[in-house]
């Protein structure tokens, strides 16, 4: 008989608890280069994500553009507290000629030097400052998805990948996010994001249209982290109007159901190892014919943007 192995919404009040918007991947013009960084100064870039309703912000300066990561904010004047906003320390490691050959973001950490460290190098002295990583836009890369197993195996602040990148510039990041769970199955879930990777208003990168949405009680660093390593947030990508909202996620575990509380949804699409296997707002586990290891939800809207669950893991 079918279980639920994991659910990353289990606890949640969906009665009490507050939805925030978090960006995980935004560039400014610190310091100012010719190269690849963003054209935006870090104040102008925390005002309009402040300005724009969102919650929670990483600055992620590129490891080749910066000496160091774009940190505190006060260096820029700006008061994360008195904005109502989380900061969160972080930078996109990778593209130096002496570093990493692919690109990887870290949070709550202050690496910005990978020179001469492998990928495997890199991760370990995340993990050692007690930071968290996430590799961005998969789907730019050959990489197959066995590339990945081993990374997420051997560390378990390496929370997931990207799902959609700016405006979702690469399809294909899904599919990388599929293969992965279904290669780990329910091992351990691989965390999808949906980020920005804001460059500027002039550069060809999106603002505000791809986000995630945190489940949290109280706003402060501890509880977003804890959010991110637990999985309590949905990622969202917007075309033209507001995507889907999800209301609330019930579980019978007598009858092996999945019922999702949504609204602004055209259809509700559940996939399990890169196969859509039901739709709808309920999903019968139990009796769902091919159903691998994991399901995961994705609520579409009729101007095609759309909001996902992570992964539930089933036994």
């Amino acid at each position: 008989m079918r279980t639920l192995h994991l659910n990353p919404y289990e606890g949640v009040d969906w009665e009490i608890v507050e939805r925030h918007a978090a960006q995980l991947h935004a560039h400014t013009d610190f310091p100012p280069t010719a190269g690849h960084s963003g054209t935006d100064p870090p104040a102008r870039v925390i005002d309009d994500y402040a300005e724009a309703g969102y919650s929670v912000l990483a600055l992620t300066g590129h490891e080749y553009a910066t000496d160091g990561t774009t940190w505190p904010w006060t260096d820029w004047e700006r008061d994360p507290a008195a904005l109502g906003m989380v900061a969160i320390q972080a930078a996109e490691l990778g593209g130096s000629e002496e570093g990493l050959d692919r690109d990887l973001l870290s949070y709550f950490s202050d690496l910005a030097d990978t020179s001469g460290m492998s990928v495997e190098d890199a991760l370990a002295a995340i993990g050692e400052r007690h930071g968290l990583a996430v590799f961005p836009h998969p789907g730019r890369y050959d990489d197959p998805a066995e590339w990945y197993v081993e990374h997420f195996r051997t560390h378990p602040h390496l929370l997931g990948v990207e799902v959609v990148n700016a405006a979702d510039r690469y399809p294909t990041d899904r599919d990388v996010w599929d293969a992965l769970q279904g290669l780990l199955g329910n091992e351990r879930p691989v965390w999808g994001f949906a980020n920005d990777d804001y460059h500027g208003r002039d550069a060809d990168y999106s603002f505000d249209r791809s986000r995630n949405v945190l489940y949290l009680e109280e706003l402060h660093e501890s509880a977003v982290r804890d959010a991110l390593v637990d999985g309590r947030f949905v990622y969202q990508h917007v075309t033209e109007g507001e995507p889907p909202v999800l209301a609330g996620i019930e579980h019978d575990p007598d009858r092996g159901e999945l019922a999702l509380d949504a609204r602004g949804w055209d259809e509700i699409q559940w996939a399990s190892d890169g196969e859509v296997v039901a739709r709808g707002p309920r999903l019968a586990y139990r009796e769902v014919a091919g159903l691998g290891e994991y399901v995961r939800a994705r609520l579409v809207a009729t101007d095609g943007s759309e909001t996902g669950t992570q992964p539930f893991l089933l036994a």
